[in-house]
């Protein structure tokens, strides 16, 4: 897959990379397959790389020449190489709907003309593809929610929602990984932590892993989170 991309200094010591304005399943491979292909050809002139929806921010070191750089990018994208394999990932996180934690749940099921139970199934139907991750550490942007729970974000966002909620805002889903202001539809929440600072790898999900949310009830939400034990992984390996 070969698209027009647009290469530009983003600050003293950063490349943007900038794919078509749209967000498909295409141009998340393209950009998980240029990602990998950048760390691992190219990993001693850069320090970081930051993936988003249409675009690939790199964070260089500060004597690479951002001239250089942007040609070799150019030559590396077109240049032929195995497309990288990407496992499918399927994580089965367990989310209480319980009004307690849905806050959002009775109003947002005024809005939709429908119950509180139907919101609860059309969104733990759904097969969730991680696009990215950013807003907070480990903040999951979800694709895949059911158009008839696209709804705009809060015109007034909240000071506080609190760790773990799930969320709907505009066309996506996501989880907040810690406490902080958010303004999202809060219509659950999960036992399972999604951003530990202390782990070797603080997020446990990666882009184009893909989730599904499992309904628990408060019993085994408060068992899981007391316990914190629970099989939240399967992994469908690509041959």
């Amino acid at each position: 897959m070969s698209l027009p991309l647009i290469f530009e200094n983003f600050g003293a010591h950063a490349i943007l990379i900038s794919w078509p304005n749209e967000i498909n399943e295409s141009i998340r491979l393209d950009i998980f397959n240029f990602n990998q292909k950048i760390h691992r050809l190219i990993p001693d002139y850069i320090i970081e790389t930051v993936p988003a929806y249409c675009s690939l921010t790199i964070f260089i070191k500060v004597k690479v020449d951002h001239h250089e750089l942007i040609n070799k990018l150019k030559k590396l994208y077109h240049h032929n190489d195995d497309t990288t394999q990407v496992p499918t990932t399927i994580w089965k996180i367990p989310v209480c709907y319980d009004l307690e934690f849905g806050i959002d749940l009775t109003r947002l099921a005024q809005i939709k003309k429908c119950t509180t139970q139907s919101i609860v199934e059309l969104h733990s139907q759904a097969l969730y593809t991680v696009d990215f991750l950013g807003f907070l550490p480990g903040f999951p942007y979800l694709s895949g929610l059911n158009p008839l729970l696209h709804t705009p974000r809060l015109t007034k966002p909240r000071v506080v929602v609190k760790k773990g909620s799930v969320a709907i805002g505009g066309k996506q889903t996501g989880v907040y990984p810690i406490e902080s202001p958010g303004g999202w539809h809060i219509i659950g929440r999960t036992p399972i932590s999604f951003f530990n600072p202390h782990d070797s790898q603080p997020s446990f999900i990666n882009p184009l892993d893909k989730i599904r949310f499992q309904p628990i009830s408060k019993t085994d939400f408060d068992y899981i989170k007391k316990q914190q034990k629970y099989k939240i992984i399967k992994v469908l390996q690509n041959d």
